[in-house]
């Protein structure tokens, strides 16, 4: 049944979202076109304006993905999803499950755009400006070590698909407990206020976290490793990685979402 939820809720989000996509096909159709026909006004229009579409998208992606949450539980909709003959968990799962995936494409679709930017930009100005970049980075190689940079890179993998999960466990709470009897009254202004105050008290704890509890991942020539170090430069002269606040994220998203879905089975008031 969940697959079911998840197939249904990507139909409906992608009325939303998909249009901001067809239009930055369109301005790299475009792009493309001017760089062969060597009209210049028209490739740096369409590079300006691809650039501006890789910001627009994520926006409204973000927007789209509260909105959804919302119309479809607690609008108009609201009575028909909480009919359906799944449990509430099922609901939450698959509109978090889809979330995810719109933001994170998104965010791929951001930084592919910039990256298809720069090299579209190399091509204009010419091969010798990559050779003279290519060199620079033969300058740290080994810095700080191949392995540790593949580390890297997956650890910032990991915390961007954490940071979107909490994102959403944050957002999903805010806007369900504003449905609860306590503050339905105030509508979706209580909503922006509970998800700040979540931001801020969670942002206090980490910082509390930080200080006490200095959990880190240190970058050194043999790839990463865990230490203990408020520095972020430890005694090795190695570069650390502070990683107390994402272990208390992940947590915290853990059980927001457990509180959301709590809050959907037994609180949640249905217009």
């Amino acid at each position: 049944m969940l697959g079911k939820l998840i197939k249904n809720e990507f139909k409906i989000s992608a009325n939303s979202i998909l249009n901001i996509y067809l239009a930055a096909a369109i301005t790299i159709v475009i792009m493309l076109l001017s760089y062969f026909t060597k009209i210049t006004w028209i490739s740096t229009l369409s590079t300006v304006a691809l650039l501006a579409i890789s910001g627009i998208a994520v926006l409204i992606t973000l927007v789209a993905v509260v909105s959804n949450f919302y119309k479809t539980l607690y609008g108009a909709q609201g009575y028909l999803s909480f009919t359906l003959p799944v449990k509430s968990g099922q609901l939450l799962a698959s509109k978090a499950i889809v979330s995810f995936a719109w933001i994170l494409l998104s965010y791929i679709m951001a930084v592919a755009i910039w990256v298809g930017v720069y090299f579209y930009a190399a091509a204009k100005i010419g091969q010798d400006r990559i050779t003279t970049i290519k060199t620079l980075l033969q300058l740290f190689e080994g810095v700080p070590g191949e392995k540790a940079i593949k580390q890297l890179l997956i650890f910032a993998c990991v915390l961007v698909f954490a940071q979107i999960a909490v994102f959403i466990a944050e957002i999903y709470f805010a806007i369900t407990l504003a449905n609860t009897k306590t503050f339905q009254k105030m509508g979706m202004v209580s909503a922006i206020f509970i998800f700040f105050a979540i931001f801020i008290v969670m942002q206090i704890i980490i910082g509390i976290l930080t200080s006490y509890v200095p959990i880190a991942l240190t970058v050194g020539v043999d790839g990463l490793m865990l230490s203990f170090e408020q520095s972020m430069v430890n005694y090795t002269g190695g570069i650390s990685i502070g990683v107390t606040g994402f272990i208390f994220q992940i947590i915290a998203a853990t059980g927001l979402f457990a509180g959301t879905a709590y809050l959907m089975k037994n609180k949640v008031n249905i217009k």
